[in-house]
């Protein structure tokens, strides 16, 4: 599988403060739990890719990471995949939500971190939730899962220029090897 991870954080809009309080600290305590005990699994078989003259390798298994975060929030009875809004034909689905408490994890393609963030403001803008958390690689990390994965140093850098548009807390976990 791989050595244990080591994790990063960055609060906006005062999400450690929230979720340091005693309505959430269970959660988050949790949370770094099942992050803190999560393993960094390798692929059998690193993928390759070469491009303009450069091969980069990638020795992460992306997928036995996601199955991992889903075994174990599932067994800490957080609900998997629940729906954002009624009209399912949008499929908007959190990965994980438990109380007042949504979790995007997203170790694929950075622009899919931008539609996590979307999808905890329309949840925070609907009163379902009081505090998000996106769970990313750091940028070490990601150049070994795959070409343009989110990463957390890019998220925070971007995040940060959101204020008007994010409104909601939001925790960013940054994970690495």
């Amino acid at each position: 599988m791989g050595p244990v991870v080591n994790l990063s954080f960055y609060s906006y809009r005062f999400a450690e403060e929230v979720l340091a309080s005693d309505a959430y600290r269970a959660l988050r305590d949790e949370i770094l739990g099942i992050l803190n005990a999560a393993p960094v699994p390798r692929l059998a078989k690193p993928k390759t890719r070469t491009r303009a003259g450069r091969t980069y390798i990638f020795t992460v298994d992306q997928g036995a990471l996601n199955r991992y975060l889903d075994g174990e929030f599932k067994g800490r009875g957080w609900e998997l995949q629940p729906w954002i809004v009624e009209d399912k034909g949008t499929q908007l689905k959190a990965d994980y939500k438990k109380g007042r408490v949504q979790i995007e994890a997203q170790f694929g393609n950075m622009a899919r971190v931008i539609y996590d963030l979307f999808k905890l403001q329309v949840s925070y803008s609907r009163d379902l939730i009081d505090v998000g958390i996106i769970i990313v690689a750091v940028q070490s990390l990601a150049h070994q899962i795959d070409e343009n994965i989110a990463h957390f140093e890019r998220l925070v850098r971007e995040l940060r220029y959101a204020k008007m548009s994010i409104t909601l807390p939001i925790w960013v976990i940054g994970v690495s090897d």
